[in-house]
């Protein structure tokens, strides 16, 4: 139980040449061993993707029901919450499309490896 505690998860794509899932690489003494976590090329992007749409969605949530809206120009209604989320959601759609195309060409032309192919 207490090796389970001392490990750390390393996600990696799933890539044929890539160890088998949950494979547990011991390390010296002191160190935390490393466990393997494999993801599909879909998954990962899917993640990032639902990350940047909600971190877009709280911020444009705290910019449209705070004084910072009105002072760009952005007048709703007073206390029309739903107006708010519902906005704020339309609004987080464009950041995650972006996300959701830069992280699928990362992901499927592998610039997040260590290849010799060229990396961002």
């Amino acid at each position: 139980m207490a090796d389970k505690l001392n490990e750390i998860k390393i996600l990696v794509t799933d890539r044929p040449e890539n160890p088998e899932d949950k494979s547990i690489f011991r390390t010296p003494s002191g160190e935390a061993n490393v466990e393997v976590v494999t993801m599909s090329i879909y998954s990962q992007v899917g993640v990032r993707v639902l990350r940047t749409f909600l971190q877009g969605w709280l911020g444009f949530i705290l910019t449209l029901a705070s004084p910072a809206g009105e002072a760009v120009g952005i007048k709703l209604p007073a206390m029309d919450f739903v107006g708010v989320l519902l906005t704020s959601a339309s609004l987080a759609v464009a950041p995650a499309v972006i996300g959701a195309i830069q992280n699928a060409v990362e992901l499927l032309t592998q610039l997040d490896t260590n290849s010799p192919k060229l990396r961002a």
